[in-house]
């Protein structure tokens, strides 16, 4: 398997872990108390998300590292300053203050809060069931976005600081949507930064990743 392909298959695997651990925490929200439940359940859930979104960051940082090597023999390498998902001593250190508002913001909608705005009194057990079984799921497709953009956006930040890399393309499953899939056509420098930065912006459930150009 070639690195980009590696890379890509780590990159999801980091986003199933994710998924793995937020899906006990759920248990945690009283269908029928989900305002008071809520709080509870965002500090439970916003420590994995960010440690899988600095997973993620750091992953794609030594794959940039590694890709770039083979594809720039006797290159000098960069500075990357990796950041370090566990921090000092095994220590889990935090994502930035705008990344943890995101990851509570964005939980909170497609979670609970996507719950409550479709509850009506009067519901079915079986529709309660069915109803939270589809709000874990939003919040599952929100955290997977996420989580890979951090490792999406090391790679675009590595690309716009690199003066031998030419550009960036996204990696994608042959199952994935017409939109991701037009992202895996290179996107150069040459094309602006706006362009460029639609890489690393993924949609809910999106498991691509990201390669650079050289």
């Amino acid at each position: 398997m070639d690195l980009a392909s590696l890379h890509h298959q780590e990159q999801k695997l980091i986003a199933r872990n994710v998924v793995d651990q937020l899906e006990p925490v759920w248990n945690v929200l009283n269908p029928h108390e989900l305002v008071r439940d809520t709080s509870q359940w965002l500090k439970m859930v916003r420590p994995i998300v960010e440690r899988g979104f600095l997973a993620s960051q750091y992953v794609a940082a030594e794959f940039v590292k590694n890709y770039r090597s083979t594809q720039l023999i006797g290159a000098k390498p960069l500075d990357l300053g990796e950041p370090d998902p566990l921090g000092p001593f095994g220590m889990h250190k935090k994502a930035d203050r705008d990344v943890s508002l995101k990851i509570m913001v964005s939980m909170k909608v497609t979670g609970p809060g996507w719950v409550i705005g479709r509850s009506f009194q009067g519901m079915t057990p079986d529709e309660t069931s069915d109803l939270m079984k589809r709000g874990f799921s939003k919040s599952t497709g929100a955290a997977t976005r996420i989580v890979l953009n951090g490792g999406r956006g090391v790679v675009l930040d590595l690309v716009q600081a690199d003066d031998l890399a030419r550009g960036v393309a996204g990696v994608a499953d042959s199952t994935a949507c017409n939109g991701c899939l037009f992202l895996t056509d290179p996107i150069m420098k040459s094309d602006g930064k706006r362009k460029m930065n639609a890489i690393a912006v993924g949609h809910d459930f999106c498991n691509c990743s990201a390669i650079p150009i050289y």
